[in-house]
């Protein structure tokens, strides 16, 4: 019996680890330049580099067995094609057009707020952007730099409306002596695992229950019918060959 206490407190002990671990925030830190790119991800005490990563030796390629014939690939080429028009034969049958367009419409529903809720689980720590826009001519440069403000600025005002910035800074003007535009910017941002997982969680939860059942359902019932079709068909074969 102490031996079971023992265990049972070990594993939930690591159970709460694992549960505090989640709800620590997960850094990213993204640095952009002509000369140096850079991505970092930090949680706990684990630093991973994400880009650039380390170029790993390629592996000699092993020797393959005794490629199938060309006629068995044809085969299972056929057979694939075969359930895939029967599966959405079966789906058309079911569900119509217009079934199938209210499916996508949840589907893409669905992930509209998913990509919402995940923009606003994010926080922004540091944005520092640099732009000089440059052209051959200075009123090209003019017109050039109006455009990339007409752009990005909107983008920055809608991007910071959904998600949390603390420390920002733009900086965009237009280079009249240089012969090439340049960029550069520093962002560095945070998320709680917990929170991403519960979206993730409830965004398949959606997908199941609200999609993909209703459509098995109604598939299941479509194939019964078929079913018992040929099985009146069959019965009604055997009785005039019998007569």
């Amino acid at each position: 019996m102490i031996v079971l206490k023992i265990i049972g407190w070990v594993l939930l002990s690591i159970l709460a680890l694992i549960v505090l671990a989640l709800f620590i925030r997960v850094r990213f830190r993204i640095e952009y330049s002509s000369e140096n790119t850079s991505v970092l991800l930090r949680w706990l005490f684990l630093k991973i580099p994400l880009y650039p990563t380390e170029k790993k030796e390629k592996k000699p390629k092993e020797e393959t067995p005794e490629e199938e014939k060309p006629e068995e690939k044809k085969e299972e080429k056929q057979k694939e094609k075969k359930e895939g028009d029967s599966f959405l034969s079966t789906l058309y049958q079911s569900h119509g057009i217009g079934g199938i367009v209210e499916l996508l419409k949840k589907v893409l529903g669905y992930t509209k707020t998913l990509t919402s809720n995940l923009i606003h689980s994010l926080v922004i720590d540091e944005l520092f952007l640099d732009i000089a826009c440059a052209k051959a001519d200075a009123a090209e440069t003019a017109i050039y730099y109006g455009e990339v403000c007409s752009v990005l600025f909107p983008l920055l005002g809608s991007l910071a409306s959904r998600c949390r910035m603390k420390k920002y800074n733009v900086n965009i003007y237009p280079d009249f002596l240089a012969k090439m535009s340049d960029a550069s910017f520093v962002v560095s941002l945070h998320l709680t695992p917990a929170y991403l997982i519960g979206v993730l969680v409830a965004y398949v939860c959606k997908l199941i229950f609200g999609v993909l059942i209703k459509m098995l359902v109604k598939i299941s019932g479509v194939k019964k019918e078929k079913k018992t079709d040929r099985n009146d068909n069959n019965s009604s074969e055997e009785k005039s060959e019998v007569k």
